[in-house]
């Protein structure tokens, strides 16, 4: 009988109860297909349920809000219903765009971590290895879709701030913080996530032993790249503000 770490699927599971033996198989066989494929599923229907019972009133206060900003003065009713209901067609195209946009920032992802790892670790991990140690450092995201997805359900109306905010579930200290807090300070709190964290574990452990570093060199590029996102995340939040 096959260990759990040897089939594409048992290794989403092995990855999250026994992370090493795992990831020595995987840096024996490098598989991602049944990885991306539970993440796009859960991702996309995340996305879509969320969409789906955004709170049309809230999203009148967010729009009216923006457009007063902008406009530097009052917005009519008749602007504000025109950007409500562009919002729900641009919503109603983007949710189904998720596997898209996630297949795009997973390659980019194992990008930087192949190119990291070989100019400053002297490494000799091949892209494909990267990209599949990548993909399996997501299954924490994969346990917060499914505990999310039951909370979405049990929802009538979603707002805005608790979709952008990761607020559904609660994992993240931006879900607890004041509504008066500014964009930027909530992404940088939202940053603080559990489900993050266990990923940034799990990369170090990944990535040691794909990459054959030292655990040193892999905790440095890892936590590089991340507080590098953290900047960039926080960055955009305070310039779209």
């Amino acid at each position: 009988m096959a260990a759990l770490e040897d089939s594409g699927f048992g290794r989403l599971i092995g990855v999250l109860v026994s992370p090493g033996k795992t990831f020595r198989s995987i840096a024996g066989r490098p598989t991602w297909g049944a990885a991306l494929i539970v993440l796009l599923i859960a991702a996309t229907a995340v996305s879509v349920l969320t969409s789906q019972r955004m709170d049309k009133e809230d999203m009148r206060k967010t729009v009216k809000a923006q457009m007063e900003k902008r406009q530097g003065g009052q917005a009519t009713p008749e602007q504000i219903e025109r950007g409500v209901e562009m919002g729900e067609k641009i919503s109603s195209v983007t949710r189904w765009l998720v596997p898209v946009f996630i297949v795009v920032v997973d390659l980019i992802v194992a990008l930087l971590f192949f190119a990291a790892l070989r100019f400053f670790a002297a490494s000799q991990i091949s892209y494909k290895m990267s990209f599949a140690v990548a993909l399996h450092t997501y299954m924490p995201a994969l346990v917060g879709a499914l505990l999310t997805l039951p909370l979405i359900l049990n929802r009538k109306s979603i707002t805005m701030k608790e979709a952008q905010g990761g607020g559904i579930l609660a994992s993240n200290l931006g879900a607890f913080a004041p509504e008066s807090m500014g964009p930027a300070a909530r992404a940088l709190l939202s940053s603080v996530d559990f489900f993050s964290i266990w990923t940034v574990c799990l990369m170090i452990i990944g990535y040691r032993i794909a990459a054959k570093v030292s655990t040193t060199a892999a905790t440095a590029v890892v936590l590089t790249l991340w507080v590098l996102y953290i900047a960039f995340k926080v960055g955009m939040a305070a310039l779209f503000q």
